[in-house]
């Protein structure tokens, strides 16, 4: 144990060390710029405004896009300098702008071409001027210089004025919040983007805010002469980093865009009152690349001709249908108003439609079917109503969009709107018209009259004079050798319909290119689709048959929607889930009584089938109903001719007359015990196994019996009343036959008694069996 000295025991008291911690203090005056401090706040704000010009140049919104990043960053630095100075901020705010304008105007002509400067920039102005033209005089622009113009002194604004809230106001949320709306509404639109520029955005965005909360602090303690670690900012800022690799991780394992369903309708609806503001300006802006999940067509008043596309495989509706026997095009509007750029719509009326009200598209013409579709909406298609043929009837209020008469309607919208999920059906006409019946319909006369331009084709003489002013509309502009095209093509056609045919053939050697330039400035895009490119997608080919068919005065416009495809049926239904890659275009044409035709000049689909004429015909009728109802056949089919009254035969009294007389009676009675074996061999399959069957099943089984034989046999895996649903669309004048069928199931799935015939049902099938005869007749 050790002991204390005298020293120690008696020494004075020594006075405790205290150490007084300093006040960190502000440098002054040129230092305070390059300060530590605000050095690392500026390097963490150009993290995460770099992040979101990062997200918007990786966008690839337009291809002549510069780059933004030097100008950003440009722009941050000079507000950060701007704001340590103590003047007016009006006054730094106009010393700025200058000097911004500058940059950007430098920016935007760095891909402008143009030997010198001035070149670039008389470019500039010309183009400008062209698509201000077409902003204030209607049209479609599909320059994307505009575009640029308008991103590029945003990028700078948006970088200054960020910068100005971190440095002058102290405001971290005023940077931060428009920037990640700007960054959150770009990758909405382009989800396979999302996991870097979102990230260094959170990361950097997280260490803003808590360094300026921070700093914040620190000026009070200051003023307040309050000491703190001078490298305080660095162990915060090092804490705060953590937080943010685990935010980081976090985000990376949300949903992307698209993926989660509540986060998408949410995000929808908080911006679908914007998008639906701007539908407007889509025709000024129609180079601008959409979402990769968009529409091919928008459904709105334009269809430009945007150059290279993808179809993708999202659903945009689900379509039950009747059976078909062909292809079937769901129709959404038509447009009117061809331009060298695009379509657009003319002017139009509304007229509000009660639910199940039929429209007039049938008033005027014949030849015509109705067919019903239902369809369930994705919401990707607004409020449009699909049809197939011209919309005649939907279950539901809608308004109905028509031009120069209620006959003529362009498209149908709902009232109500129609969101995901929304099931209706509608119901439309479409032409049965025979090849012969459009061929006579309109044709060109042997010689014009004086006074008619060339240009102008006889064919116009068949129709209205409002039809020829709406839908043979040109510009001034359009090249003359498009006329010469399809005039050399058809020279040798006189019908309407046989002139679109050639021009159809013609167009159906084009092959099909989704990845095809931008048509140039300055050049009409059907005649660089005809004369250069000769290859594209149904935009193309579908105008330029539209185009064509208008320079000969033929009176035709553009039809855009879906095409039912076989490979996006269900299997075992009639339930088509109609994707993106279905979305298609195609040509109406107007036949004078029998109303607007669809033709398909795109090789990438099958040709519409048309009924052709007839080759034989039956009897003096055209309809066949007399000699059908002469032959007696409700128990034996093919008796014909048993009966009649024969002519006088030229006998003579020589031994040659009597000859002759001899042969004649022997083919005469070879043709009737031929007919007489035949009558009964065909009375034999008529009644087989019929001997005890109720009269419903009979009856049933004699349709199935004729159909077969006239080449309409039913598919195994339909039911009766589907099989009847699809004799009706493919046999004209057997509309009662699906009476058939409902007592037919009623009598075999329903009560086992027997049912006995009444009228109606005897009524329909005599009706049912005329029509199937007189189809068999005509097949044979």
């Amino acid at each position: 144990m050790r002991q204390a000295s005298w020293n120690e025991m008696f020494a004075p008291k020594r006075e405790p060390l205290v150490l007084t911690p300093d006040v960190p203090r502000e440098p002054a005056g040129w230092r305070r710029v390059f300060w530590w401090e605000d050095v690392l706040s500026f390097l963490l704000l150009s993290a995460m405004v770099l992040a979101v010009v990062d997200s918007v140049y990786r966008a690839g919104w337009v291809d002549e896009m510069p780059s933004l990043y030097p100008l950003a960053f440009f722009g941050m630095l000079m507000a950060a300098m701007l704001a340590r100075v103590r003047w007016p901020e009006a006054l730094l705010h106009l010393l700025a702008l200058p000097v911004g304008a500058a940059a950007s105007l430098a920016t935007i002509l760095s891909i402008v071409p143009g030997a010198t400067p001035w070149a670039r920039y008389g470019e500039l102005q010309d183009r400008m001027g062209a698509w201000f033209n077409v902003a204030f005089n209607g049209g479609i622009s599909n320059d994307e210089l505009p575009f640029v113009v308008l991103v590029v002194p945003l990028a700078w604004i948006a970088a200054y004025l960020s910068s100005w809230a971190v440095f002058r106001w102290q405001n971290v949320w005023l940077a931060l919040i428009p920037a990640g709306f700007l960054l959150l509404s770009n990758v909405s639109y382009f989800s396979d983007q999302f996991s870097f520029s979102v990230l260094v955005f959170l990361l950097a965005g997280a260490l803003l805010v808590t360094r300026l909360h921070l700093m914040s602090r620190s000026k009070t303690w200051r003023e307040q002469d309050t000491p703190y670690p001078p490298f305080l900012s660095l162990s915060v800022l090092h804490i705060t980093f953590w937080l943010a690799i685990v935010l980081m991780l976090a985000a990376w394992m949300m949903p992307q865009a698209g993926e989660s369903g509540p986060l998408a309708s949410a995000w929808e609806g908080a911006t679908s009152p914007i998008a639906e503001r701007a539908t407007g300006l889509s025709r000024l802006f129609v180079s601008v690349r959409g979402p990769q999940s968009a529409s091919v067509h928008r459904f709105d008043d334009i269809v430009p001709f945007q150059g290279p596309i993808e179809l993708p495989d999202t659903l945009a509706l689900e379509a039950l249908t009747q059976p078909l026997d062909q292809r079937a095009y769901l129709r959404a509007q038509s447009f009117e108003i061809y331009t060298p750029t695009g379509w657009q719509q003319a002017s139009r009326r509304d007229l509000a439609l009660e639910a199940d009200e039929i429209t007039r598209v049938d008033d005027l013409v014949d030849g015509r079917a109705t067919t019903s579709v239902w369809i369930t909406s994705d919401g990707k298609t607004g409020d449009t109503m699909f049809t197939i043929g011209q919309p005649r009837r939907v279950d539901r209020p809608a308004t109905i969009q028509w031009t120069i008469s209620l006959e003529d309607v362009a498209g149908i919208q709902a009232t109500n709107g129609l969101s995901e999920g929304s099931t209706y059906q509608a119901t439309g006409s479409v032409s049965v018209a025979t090849v012969e019946e459009l061929r006579a319909s309109a044709s060109v006369p042997s010689s014009i009259p004086d006074g008619i331009p060339p240009t102008f084709s006889n064919a116009s003489w068949a129709y209205s004079s409002a039809l020829l002013s709406r839908y043979t509309q040109l510009p001034e502009t359009l090249p003359t050798r498009i006329l010469q095209l399809a005039v050399d093509l058809t020279e040798n056609e006189r019908a309407v319909y046989d002139k679109a045919l050639r021009i159809e053939d013609y167009l159906r050697t084009f092959p099909i290119d989704f990845d095809i330039p931008v048509t140039p400035r300055d050049r009409d895009t059907i005649d660089y689709f005809l004369f250069d490119l000769q290859r594209g997608y149904f935009d193309y080919h579908a105008s330029a048959m539209v185009v064509m068919l208008r320079t000969m005065g033929i009176p035709s416009r553009l039809a855009v929607g879906y095409v039912l495809q076989p490979a996006e049926r269900e299997p075992g239904s009639n339930l088509y889930r109609v994707t993106e890659q279905s979305a298609f275009a195609w040509p109406e044409v107007y036949f004078p009584g029998y109303g607007w035709v669809e033709f398909n000049p795109t090789p990438s689909q099958p040709r519409i089938q048309r009924f052709e004429p007839v080759a034989v015909t039956i009897g003096d009728d055209e309809d066949g109903e007399d000699v059908v109802g002469s032959l007696g056949l409700e128990n034996l089919p093919g008796q014909i001719g048993a009966g009649g009254e024969a002519g006088a035969l030229p006998f003579g009294g020589d031994s040659s007359g009597n000859r002759n007389l001899w042969i004649l009676a022997g083919i005469a009675t070879g043709i009737a015990a031929m007919a007489f074996f035949g009558a009964g061999w065909g009375r034999y399959l008529w009644i087989r196994g019929l001997g005890d069957a109720p009269p419903a099943a009979r009856r049933w089984e004699q349709t199935l019996r004729l159909a077969s034989w006239s080449g309409n046999a039913p598919d195994p895996a339909q039911t009766p009343r589907e099989y009847a649903s699809s004799l009706r669309q493919r046999v004209r004048g057997v509309d009662d036959v699906e009476l058939l069928a409902d007592d037919y199931v009623k009598q075999r799935f329903g009560q086992k008694s027997d049912h006995p015939t009444d009228t109606q049902s005897d009524e329909a099938w005599e009706q049912v069996r005329n029509g199937l005869l007189r189809k068999l007749l005509r097949l044979r």
